[in-house]
């Protein structure tokens, strides 16, 4: 396709996901395509989100798009496991509108920026870091000249070979950063949720009142983006795009999409009065155990929080210290409890299966004994996925445990073998240790009678419902 391309037009796409259709999981909205659609927009480009995990993707869809937009850049976000179909969009992107430059951004082009650029060739660009500056720079630059290597935090090929270019500071001040452009978000129904326990149904959104997590721990992708740094919105600015949220778009659900909300807990507090008093009927958030108390636990509960997530990964002390958690089995309890207390609806804690390499069947057994004597609501037991950028792949490749031919596709917590082992455990093991946790919690009946028991409307029925099927499916089949 001929078409002369248009230097103020920008086209943002996320790629098709392997386990986009798993009711099981949870599906957010691209936020972080949003965040850069409003910082290009600042200084006038045209911009639009194609989202190919909620439209199904086809070459007619992508055609009609190329023709109405005529690009000047195509940027492409991706995790680890969806790199492939990125390469594949850009590639038919390519062949479509060949003068239009493709950019690839995420978490894995910033752990791998000269192996991705190698691998996949229908890449022009590559962005590895905090994106939203990068981009604007790079956008500026295609369409009034100058030179690549001026731009600090990109990637790029020069000669046959790759470039790769200073790494850009993190943006202080967040606040300088645009409220993300949620009109461009397209807000179809996904499958399963927003959060479990909250059906993708609702009107949700994500909101991010910090970026990035100070602790570190091993298996953790986001150290290759932010490293171990945090940075935190003022609650002001919060307050004014929750009302934007409220008065633009009518969410009535917020998904704090923060790795630590309660990281500093009197911030957090006043958070929770801004959310209480926004006309939000309800939210969620991740967080620590070592960062909450019973009194800010009652707080978020009376300001309209329905769920916390506690990211746990292991019931063994010996494994939490290992993976640099920071983090006691003594405090997990104590969380749990305090947000039973409270009257908090729904208490998720999340488990890593294998989570240091050398986790024994002893180890897991201390995790087991975390997960059912606890008042979960839900629990989230993951295989372990050696993410590029991430400590614990080190480990594993030193070791010799990942298999060299696997995939970039299968690097997935559910629904797929693991292309990798660990010290004790073939890749079945992990499998069968997964299965054996989660039947450990969702199949005892005490747990399916409390759920019936909580149902209070035909909606949370057909969550439930849903949800208990595509579990079984799971259960019986190994596939999500």
């Amino acid at each position: 396709m001929n078409m002369a391309i248009n230097p103020n037009q920008i086209l943002l796409f996320r790629p098709s996901d392997p386990l986009q259709d798993s009711a099981l999981l949870s599906h957010t909205r691209p936020m972080n395509l949003a965040y850069l659609a409003a910082m290009l927009r600042t200084v006038g480009f045209d911009v639009a989100i194609i989202d190919y995990e909620t439209t199904l993707f086809n070459e007619h869809h992508l055609r009609q798009a190329l023709q109405r937009m005529r690009p000047a850049v195509a940027g492409i976000t991706c995790a680890t496991p969806t790199v492939i179909s990125a390469a594949q969009l850009a590639a038919a992107i390519k062949t479509q509108s060949p003068d239009t430059k493709t950019v690839i951004g995420g978490s894995h082009a910033s752990a791998l920026p000269e192996h991705t650029l190698q691998g996949f060739s229908a890449f022009d660009y590559l962005i590895f870091g905090e994106g939203e500056r990068t981009l604007l720079e790079l956008c500026i630059r295609i369409r009034d000249g100058g030179n690549d290597s001026d731009i600090d935090g990109l990637a790029f090929r020069e000669n046959e070979t790759v470039t790769v270019t200073e790494s850009r500071k993190l943006i202080a001040d967040l606040d300088s950063i645009p409220f993300p452009a949620r009109d461009l978000i397209d807000y179809s129904t996904q499958a399963g949720h927003s959060s479990r326990g909250f059906s993708n149904k609702l009107h949700s959104t994500e909101l991010f009142t910090s970026r990035g997590c100070p602790v570190g721990c091993s298996f953790c992708a986001i150290q290759a983006t932010f490293g171990r740094t945090v940075r935190f919105r003022e609650p002001s600015f919060i307050e004014d795009e929750v009302s934007q949220m409220v008065r633009d778009h009518h969410f009535n659900h917020i998904v704090i999409a923060d790795d630590t909300f309660t990281l500093m807990p009197d911030r957090a507090e006043i958070i929770c009065e801004i959310l209480g008093r926004s006309g939000i009927n309800s939210w969620n958030c991740d967080t620590r155990v070592n960062t909450v108390s019973l009194d800010l636990l009652k707080t978020m509960k009376r300001c309209g929080c329905e769920k916390v997530a506690f990211g746990v990964e292991s019931g063994s002390q010996r494994m939490l210290d290992l993976i640099g958690k920071k983090i006691t089995v003594d405090q997990v309890r104590n969380a749990v409890t305090w947000a039973k207390q409270a009257g908090i609806k729904h208490i998720e804690g999340n488990f890593i299966i294998g989570c240091d390499p050398s986790e024994t069947w002893e180890d897991l057994e201390e995790t087991r004994k975390l997960i059912t004597m606890l008042p979960w609501t839900f629990v989230s037991v993951a295989v372990i996925v050696p993410y590029p950028g991430t400590p614990v792949r080190e480990q594993m490749m030193s070791a010799g445990y990942i298999d060299e031919n696997t995939g970039w596709e299968d690097y997935v917590i559910f629904g797929k073998r693991p292309g990798w082992r660990t010290e004790h455990f073939s890749a079945e093991d992990l499998l069968q240790h997964q299965r054996s946790l989660t039947r450990s919690f969702y199949l005892k009946p005490s747990y399916i009678l409390a759920r019936l028991a909580s149902i209070r409307s035909w909606g949370e029925l057909n969550y439930w419902a849903t949800a208990g099927t595509s579990y079984l499916k799971w259960y019986v089949s190994g596939r999500s």
